[in-house]
């Protein structure tokens, strides 16, 4: 894998040996100790963010339907942030889980959805967003003989991100990279459970929505992949509740029955809207320290013109007269 420079290099190997460390202290840790020191260390990076602080702010303030500078909004990405460090706790906890200790940490509500959604023997696409911990559905799902398939970005951190998959595998969770476009089609063909987190923030071309009140975008390629394949679309989401277990539940499945753009924007929407309604149920759940609507008045303009476009039938990339 190319590494850009020197420099780069070096702070990958760095953060790198810095997790391993943090996860040998961590694993040596009950986990009853480990989660209220996550969580100050939380609260820590919440007072030192700088800059992702506001974004944060700016994304709570949508689903919560208030200013960014609301007191409750700085609460929710004070909370957002504990979480966040809890879920990294947990992360370097992964891999030498042991079954018993999964039982208790998980509960999967309804997992008989999984097995309606791959009936037809054409996969499944589990949609999600960065709530809680979907990572740890996993160990849930490989106690009932389940496994998952992630797509996540290759190509930065080799050393970390080989080191996570390779924790991740131990409990059914195998990274395929984004750009490995035969190895989605490939889970898809097998029947498999291919896992896409959908809030990675507006980009034009993408697809345009309406998310909790304000025009963003959803990536193209969930709607597309169900398309093509004839996957159905599974909104998943995996919180943790008030004692640190996680409760997961999949919610009603979405089916895309062509590439039209109308297609498209359809099941789109109403992915953005089930995952949408996720995160106003418990907005300091969710931990996105990108921008995820339009930050800039062009942008804005743009996006909600194409969603103007979308909702008339048009095409939102063209967006003909």
């Amino acid at each position: 894998m190319a590494i850009a420079g020197t420099g780069e290099r070096k702070r990958e190997l760095l953060t790198f040996w810095l997790y391993r460390l943090a996860e040998r202290v961590i694993n040596a840790i009950p986990r009853r100790i480990v989660m209220p020191a996550a969580a100050a260390i939380g609260n820590i990076a919440y007072d030192l963010s700088g800059s992702k602080r506001q974004v944060i702010h700016e994304n709570l303030a949508r689903p919560m339907r208030l200013d960014p500078d609301d007191r409750l909004v700085h609460a929710a990405a004070r909370r957002a942030f504990r979480n966040y460090a809890k879920y990294l706790a947990d992360m370097m906890r992964l891999g030498d889980l042991s079954p018993r200790a999964a039982a208790d940490l998980v509960r999967i509500e309804n997992i008989e959805v999984l097995s309606e959604a791959r009936a037809e023997g054409r996969g499944v696409l589990s949609c999600t967003i960065h709530v809680g911990g979907m990572d740890l559905i996993g160990p849930g799902l490989k106690l009932r003989g389940e496994n998952m398939h992630v797509v996540a970005d290759d190509t930065t951190y080799g050393c970390l991100y080989d080191h996570l998959a390779a924790a991740r595998a131990k409990q059914g969770i195998f990274v395929i990279g984004w750009r490995n476009l035969r190895g989605l089609f490939k889970v898809l063909r097998q029947n498999g459970n291919l896992v896409l987190f959908c809030d990675g923030g507006y980009r034009r071309g993408d697809v345009p929505v309406e998310l909790c009140g304000e025009a963003t975008t959803f990536p193209i390629g969930p709607a597309t992949l169900s398309a093509k394949t004839g996957a159905p679309l599974l909104p998943v989401w995996c919180r943790r509740d008030g004692d640190d277990r996680f409760d997961a539940r999949g919610l009603p499945l979405i089916r895309c029955t062509s590439t039209e753009p109308a297609e498209i924007f359809r099941a789109t929407q109403e992915l953005a809207d089930a995952l949408g309604a996720v995160i106003t149920d418990d907005p300091g759940q969710w931990y996105m320290f990108r921008p995820v609507w339009p930050m800039t008045e062009e942008d804005r303009a743009d996006a909600q013109a194409a969603l103007t476009a979308a909702r008339q039938g048009r095409d939102w990339a063209r967006r003909d007269p």
